[in-house]
Parts: structure tokens; C-alpha cells; sequence
């Protein structure tokens, strides 16, 4: 059964990645690119998980507890829970003291222990997209990642800015079909302008 997908605000929310390698230092890196404050639990983090430590984009933060997990009293308080330490046996018991804790967790490379999956994200300012197969094979989701990245302009985050005023600016003067008339327009429009090669 595939899993729903549900875009959710972490900003300002406390999350918990237990590992300290290139999967969790990927992981840590996007929920702290949408504003989430990231602990990395793990007792012999990659330079990766330093460097986030030190400076990290996007409005959140990443800290680290130099040791190794210590049971559900490092999951207090947390939004969501990533295990992605290389001991499928440590996942496990990260993902059962999280999900006895109400939490969601994602367990790197076992969809089984899963209450939610990472999705593969291809991000435009405040347009963004995911992409899941529910745990099947995330390598495809990554390589349709890559397609939607080279089909979405760059400048996708700039219109869909400039679209917020304007849908603003016509919903305080015209009618409702109106307004969805003229987006409609101005989107047509910029979808079917020529792209730069």
C-alpha cells in the first residue's frame, strides 16, 4: 500500500537523526533546510555531520550529542525521528522506542520499521515537490528527482512570489472565476515561454 503524502511545517520543531554518517548527514541537511531544529545523536559523527554543526542553512539548526543513542530519553520533545546509524538492530530499537513514544521515525533502508518515508525533493523557493515509490526503490524516485530538477527553470521560485501578490492583488477586486481565469493566464504563459538552452 503506498504511503500518503503529506507536506508538514517543521519550522522552529525539534527533530532527532541518531547516526552520524552520509545518510544521516543528507537527512539532517533537509529537515534543517525547512527549519527544523536537527539533534545528531552518535558517538563518532563523519566530518559531514561536523561541518552541518557548525553552519546550516534554510532557518534551522543542527546540534550534536557526541555519544552514543541512549534510549527513548533522547526522542523527548521530537517532531519526527530518522535511525540511520549502519546497525539495522540500533534502527530497530530507535524506531520501536519512537513509535512507543507516538513519534514518526524513518529507518534508513528498511521501509518495515517506516511510519514515514523521505521523499526524493526537487525545491523551488516555496514550490516544492516529493517523490516516493513508499520504500520500493528510492533510486528511481532519486532519478525522477533529477528529471524534474533539469524541467524546473530556476527561476520557478521568483514567479510563484510574484503569483502570491498577484492572486492576493485580484482576489480583493474580481470575482473568484475571474481571479482563477488570470492565474490560469499568467501560468500558461510562463510554462510556455521558450527555455534557455
Amino acid at each position: 500500500m503506498p504511503f500518503f503524502p503529506l507536506f508538514v511545517d517543521l519550522a522552529g520543531k525539534s527533530c532527532v537523526v541518531v547516526g552520524g554518517g552520509r545518510v544521516a548527514a543528507r537527512k539532517a541537511r533537509a529537515l534543517a533546510d525547512f527549519g527544523a531544529f536537527v539533534t545528531v545523536v552518535d558517538g563518532s559523527p563523519s566530518r559531514e555531520i561536523a561541518g552541518l554543526c557548525a553552519s546550516c542553512p534554510g532557518g534551522g539548526g543542527v546540534g550534536l550529542l557526541r555519544r552514543a543513542y541512549g534510549g527513548p530519553g533522547d526522542l523527548a520533545g521530537a517532531a519526527l525521528v530518522v535511525a540511520a546509524t549502519d546497525s539495522r538492530e540500533l534502527n530497530a530499537g530507535v524506531a520501536r522506542d519512537a513509535r512507543a513514544a507516538g513519534i514518526p521515525v524513518n529507518a534508513a533502508d528498511s521501509p518495515d520499521l517506516c511510519g514515514f518515508f523521505f521523499p526524493a525533493l526537487v525545491r523551488r523557493g516555496e514550490l516544492v515537490a516529493g517523490i516516493s515509490t513508499s520504500g520500493a526503490c528510492p533510486r528511481l524516485a532519486a532519478r525522477l528527482r533529477l528529471r524534474l530538477e533539469e524541467d524546473w527553470p530556476e527561476d520557478f521560485a521568483g514567479f510563484l512570489e510574484g503569483l502570491r501578490g498577484e492572486r492576493g492583488r485580484l482576489k480583493e477586486g474580481c470575482p473568484p472565476e475571474e481571479v482563477m481565469e488570470r492565474l490560469d493566464g499568467l501560468i500558461s504563459e510562463f510554462l510556455g515561454r521558450p527555455r534557455a538552452s
